[in-house]
C-alpha cells in the first residue's frame, strides 16, 4: 500500500561557500575571500592569488589544502597533500591560522 507523506520537507542546508564565508567572517572579518570552484571553495587574501582549498568529503568531514609553493610562482595548479578536518569551523581556522589572518591562541 502506498503511504503519503504530508510533511514538509526539511530546507536543504546552506551552500558550502556561504557556510565558509560566515566562518571566515566571523574569525578574520574582510581579510579573506572565498568563492566556489566546481565542488571546491578556494581561499585567498585581498588582492592575492587563492592559498588554499576546502573540499567536502562527505559524512560532514572536509579537506583542506594549500596551495604548493611551487605553484604560486608558476600560476600552475597544483596542490599539498590535503589534511582531513572533521568540522568545517575547524578547517577554515586552520586555513586563516596558515596565513596569518588570524592569532592562535597561546
Amino acid at each position: 500500500m502506498l503511504q503519503l507523506s504530508t510533511s514538509k520537507p526539511q530546507s536543504a542546508p546552506r551552500a558550502l561557500l556561504q557556510r565558509v564565508v560566515d566562518a571566515i567572517a566571523s574569525l578574520a572579518g574582510d581579510r579573506v575571500w572565498a568563492r566556489s570552484s566546481g565542488p571546491h571553495v578556494l581561499l585567498g587574501l585581498r588582492g592575492d592569488d587563492c592559498y588554499a582549498r576546502v573540499t567536502p568529503l562527505g559524512n560532514g568531514s572536509f579537506g583542506l589544502a594549500f596551495r604548493a609553493v611551487e605553484a604560486r610562482s608558476s600560476h600552475t595548479n597544483a596542490w599539498e597533500p590535503l589534511f582531513l578536518v572533521d568540522d568545517l569551523a575547524s578547517i577554515v581556522e586552520h586555513a586563516l591560522v596558515a596565513v596569518d589572518a588570524i592569532a592562535i591562541d597561546a
